[in-house]
């Protein structure tokens, strides 16, 4: 047993919690017990809860039974792991594995290019029309393909809130202006 740890019992055993806990963290903080030290700063805390309820008279005695007995087993696994020596291996921290490549590029079908719209939306072969972040590279669906009823249009840019846009056999993506007029929107790119 060490001297440390005979000191932090003596200071226990006289009742004088607050300086064997100020002892035991002194002595944690310079070694390689993280989980211990762990354990020491609860009690701590459990320590200063207890003086706080005290003042107000909700103390109760099992409350420092407990912080006394959890700093024992404190001192107590000190001691069992000295003296076990070099064949003591703290705990290591659980590795994490590598977060998950993102998912590959989907062969796209075609490219939707709108006037004034920087961004890049593709049609799967799914008939999903996505957005693709640039930060990620990770698609969003935002619209699907869908038939066109008119014979005048390939298909049609459905999104889900029935809003669309017609695409004709030339690849010329068409919309509705404010004033209810077909007004060319972007084009269709087929790749």
């Amino acid at each position: 047993m060490s001297t440390s740890t005979k000191q932090i019992r003596e200071l226990i055993g006289e009742n004088e919690i607050e300086q064997a806990i100020r002892l035991l963290l002194d002595y944690l903080n310079n070694s390689q017990e993280y989980d211990l030290t762990d354990s020491a700063v609860l009690q701590k805390s459990r320590w200063a809860e207890y003086k706080r309820r005290n003042v107000s008279g909700l103390a109760e005695n099992r409350e420092i039974d407990e912080i006394r007995d959890s700093l024992l087993r404190i001192v107590r696994e000190i001691d069992n792991r000295a003296a076990a020596g070099n064949n003591y291996e703290p705990p290591r921290k659980p590795e994490f594995n590598p977060p998950p490549p993102p998912p590959p590029v989907k062969a796209y079908v075609a490219q939707c290019i709108f006037s004034g719209d920087p961004n890049a939306y593709y049609v799967t072969p799914g008939n999903q029309i996505v957005v693709v972040n640039p930060m990620n590279n990770f698609p969003v669906v935002v619209a699907t393909r869908v038939a066109s009823m008119n014979p005048a249009f390939a298909w049609v840019y459905q999104f889900p809130n029935g809003f669309y846009y017609s695409i004709d056999h030339n690849g010329a993506i068409w919309g509705v202006n404010a004033f209810g007029m077909p007004m060319q929107m972007g084009y269709v790119q087929y790749l």
